[in-house]
């Protein structure tokens, strides 16, 4: 079939889908009128038909059924469309008299932003100067405003440019204008091109950085030279006699040279490194940066010892990021001293959290057996928390569970106020009518501000509509993290069972596989095209319903009872891959069982179940992992028969 084919199919479908509705509408109209039909149908009904006159540009009937819409929720959306279509020939007057009107709206955001970017085309300073919202504006906005500030005489824009313009990307072209006036401008150095050039070749964006160069004057030959040599021959970085000279920029070139060496030769990088800087004394911010990448290239090869050593004589690279990838190194293998004195490289914050304490504790004791009533007093402090790591603490000692709930009750007055508001209004019906997308924009500007009342009583609105991912979501907005009812709801419980029955798998791991992943929407599809409850891939959902003999289509995976059923069978296969083993299932669910098995014969040493968990490789695995064992445990509670976090057969060595 041509493209142009597929076009006009698509554009008939999309038509007779939109006749379809507007008759659906009719049809609920007429049953509804022997039958007193709600007035929110006849709304709805006489919405379709205007947004349907307004299209055809009938504005005649298009005003007749507007007029019978009365306090209908989404009446604001055909206003908005009435403002859009004056942007174009543009009428001021009806686009500012929208967004005086509703300022305070997600639709009047929407529409401000689309008339800033009118304005700035049009050269309309004054307008556009008087209607700017920096919290509105993308970078081609904001250098249309800048251009207006310089012309004003506004010097302060020159520091807000050079902000924009060190950085190892392009600008859009909006950004030219002002770029040339600050370019002839005394605030002008030659310096901030050479810095960029640098960032850019640093970064592998290589025309970016002939474009920097050619604005440099003649004395930077040499200079980039040498960069673009090393960028091309790293090992050149060992010729020291080629970079004698003292001054700041070739400091920037030896510390490119050195970065680019280290991608493969990192200890080899490092001992020049320490050689260069033995001879001269280096700018604070090239040094901070050099060492801070070598730490990572070393910790990527495994070179723990040079790690440590530069970490413990130079306190100002002690990045966390790269401190905890050096304690996972020493717990993989099993360095137990080297674990007790890597943690306390840590800022105190973090040593003080509870994964750091556990592992400080459980270091300790591994060293010293002796160490047992120090432990266990250590335990008992953190076996006081609701974490994966106090559960942990709490199996240690033989002990329950803390959970700490906390559930508030909602203030009556607050949900019934909230209620009334017209965007949550519009939220409730673009949900009842399947506009997923606007509904969510609506929720989330509107709760954006909400105070901790009025969270939670946007919560149990969320939850009343079934709507429980927004539950989740304004709990987190309000740090609420005790209100376990409403963060961990036992949302779709009959078809959870159900499919606990059907494929063996515990109800509760079931439900905390779905939390994780989606927090609970049956809308949720990620960007890499999971969807679902459970986000399950087409290709995955695809052959476990081939395998399971269920009838199956893509959109399927939206419809929550078969979302869930799919979902439990392929957790089923996966559990009785891994012999019932649920940390290696719930790892596998997330990264793929082709990476677990990798990460299983990379493993030199066997591993307890704790530090397995700990070192896997993957952030966003390692926290999955530890998030659905510990979800396991509270919705287990929720449902009211409490399990443990860690079972005896998952307790033993995975290796």
């Amino acid at each position: 079939m041509s493209k142009d084919n597929t076009v006009n199919r698509r554009s008939s479908l999309l038509s007779l889908a939109k006749q379809v509705r507007t008759l659906l509408a009719l049809l609920c109209l007429l049953i509804g009128t022997s039958s007193q039909a709600s007035e929110l149908d006849q709304q709805r009904y006489h919405y379709e038909l205007a947004k349907s006159s307004l299209k055809k540009g009938d504005l005649v009937s298009f005003q007749s059924y507007y007029d019978q819409l009365g306090d209908y929720p989404l009446a604001l959306y055909l206003d908005y469309s009435i403002a859009r279509k004056a942007l174009k020939p543009l009428d001021n007057a009806v686009v500012e008299d929208f967004l005086e009107k509703n300022s305070d709206t997600y639709l009047g955001k929407n529409l401000h932003k689309q008339y800033l970017y009118i304005l700035a085309k049009q050269n309309n300073s004054e307008k556009f100067l008087y209607w700017y919202d920096d919290e509105l504006a993308n970078t081609a906005l904001r250098c249309s405003h800048m251009l207006w500030r310089a012309d004003s005489g506004d010097d302060s824009v020159w520091h807000d440019l050079q902000a924009l313009w060190l950085k190892p990307s392009s600008l859009p072209q909006e950004c030219d204008p002002i770029i040339k006036k600050w370019r002839k401008s005394d605030y002008w150095q030659d310096d901030y091109a050479w810095q960029r050039f640098l960032l850019s070749m640093q970064a592998g964006k290589r025309g970016l950085a002939r474009y920097c160069a050619s604005l440099l004057p003649a004395s930077y030959d040499t200079y980039i030279k040498q960069v673009q040599d090393l960028d091309a021959k790293p090992y050149l970085i060992r010729q020291h006699k080629n970079y004698r000279t003292r001054t700041l920029d070739t400091q920037r070139v030896i510390a490119f040279g050195i970065r680019g060496y280290a991608k493969r030769h990192p200890s080899e990088a490092l001992a020049h490194w320490e050689r260069y800087e033995a001879a001269r004394i280096f700018n604070e911010t090239i040094v901070y940066d050099t060492k801070t990448d070598l730490i990572k290239r070393l910790i990527r090869k495994g070179e723990f010892s040079d790690v440590q050593r530069l970490l413990e004589s130079s306190p100002s690279v002690r990045q966390v990021n790269s401190i905890e990838r050096l304690i996972r190194g020493y717990l993989r293998e099993q360095r137990w001293a080297d674990v007790v004195s890597s943690i306390e490289l840590l800022p105190n914050k973090e040593q003080q959290s509870d994964r750091w304490r556990y592992w400080q504790t459980r270091a300790q004791l591994e060293l010293d057996p002796n160490y047992a009533v120090q432990a266990r007093q250590h335990y008992l402090e953190l076996s006081k928390n609701r974490s994966f790591y106090g559960f942990l603490a709490s199996d240690f000692l033989g002990q329950n569970y803390q959970l700490q709930a906390q559930d508030s009750k909602v203030d009556e007055q607050v949900l019934e106020l909230l209620k009334q508001r017209p965007a949550m209004r519009r939220a409730h019906e673009l949900w009842l009518t399947g506009r997923e997308r606007e509904a969510h924009a609506e929720w989330y500007y509107e709760t954006s501000n909400m105070s901790a009342a009025q969270l939670l009583a946007a919560a149990k609105l969320a939850s009343e509509w079934g709507r429980y991912d927004r539950a989740i979501q304004a709990m987190a907005m309000g740090k609420q993290w005790d209100q376990l009812t409403m963060r961990f709801p036992l949302a779709y419980e009959s078809f959870v069972t159900n499919a606990a029955k059907d494929t063996n798998v515990d109800a509760t791991l079931i439900f905390a596989v779905a939390r994780q992943e989606s927090a609970m929407s049956p809308q949720a599809k990620s960007p890499v095209g999971a969807r679902g409850l459970m986000q399950l891939m087409p290709k995955t959902a695809s052959q476990t319903a081939k395998k399971g003999g269920i009838k199956h289509q893509l959109a399927d995976l939206y419809l929550p009872e078969h979302n869930i059923a799919l979902g439990s069978l392929y957790l089923s296969q996966l559990l009785e891959q891994y012999e019932g083993n649920r940390i290696l299932a719930a790892a596998a669910y997330n990264a793929g069982p082709h990476r677990v098995k990798r990460w299983q014969a990379k493993t030199e040493h066997e591993l307890a179940f704790d530090t397995w968990i700990e070192t896997i490789p993957f952030k966003e695995t390692r926290r999955y992992v530890q998030n659905v064992l510990t979800y396991a445990v509270i919705y287990s509670h929720r449902m009211g028969e409490p399990e443990p976090l860690i079972r005896k057969n998952e307790a033993k060595k995975l290796l």
